[in-house]
């Protein structure tokens, strides 16, 4: 299975708490489908991504108009400010539980969530030893690592920029 995780792209600059993408955001959301048209990235099967707005127009050219299977969820969505640190990790833990569960090995998964819960899952997830921490441990607005798991072992493959 190959899993490609995504940084949501560039946000408005906003007091809201949930805001849109930006012009540029807008642009990297273009870029991934100009990546996938030219197969520097896979066709996904599955779109996952948070409940924030700008996660799911960051994956929204993949699935506009296209059977893609997409997925909402809670568990994908940045650290509450009163959500304890133990809550935090068994929520992602929740997601990887449900991602495992319901997947074969064809199928290709994007999931878009945020700087704190990527970071946070890297912690948790088991990295072959192709992965070397400094590649991962910057995440930019729009940025992507593509993983191929085997044996419940994320192999690290690339990253890349929107």
């Amino acid at each position: 299975m190959v899993i490609v995780i995504f940084r949501h792209g560039h946000k408005q600059f906003s007091a809201d708490e949930n805001p849109s993408l930006s012009e540029r955001g807008f642009e990297q959301a273009k870029n991934l489908a100009q990546l996938i048209g030219s197969e520097a990235l896979p066709v996904p099967t599955h779109c996952w991504y948070s409940p924030k707005i700008r996660t799911r127009q960051t994956l929204e050219v993949c699935f506009k108009n296209s059977s893609i299977i997409t997925f909402e969820k809670n568990e994908l969505n940045t650290r509450e400010h009163d959500e304890t640190h133990k809550s935090f990790k068994n929520r992602i833990q929740k997601f990887f539980n449900e991602l495992h569960a319901r997947s074969t090995p064809n199928e290709v998964h994007f999931i878009c969530t945020h700087y704190d819960w990527i970071e946070e899952a890297l912690t948790m997830i088991q990295l072959g030893s192709d992965a070397h921490s400094y590649e991962l441990s910057s995440w930019a607005p729009g940025q992507f690592a593509l993983f191929e798991l085997q044996d419940h072992i994320y192999h690290y493959r690339k990253k890349g920029v929107l």
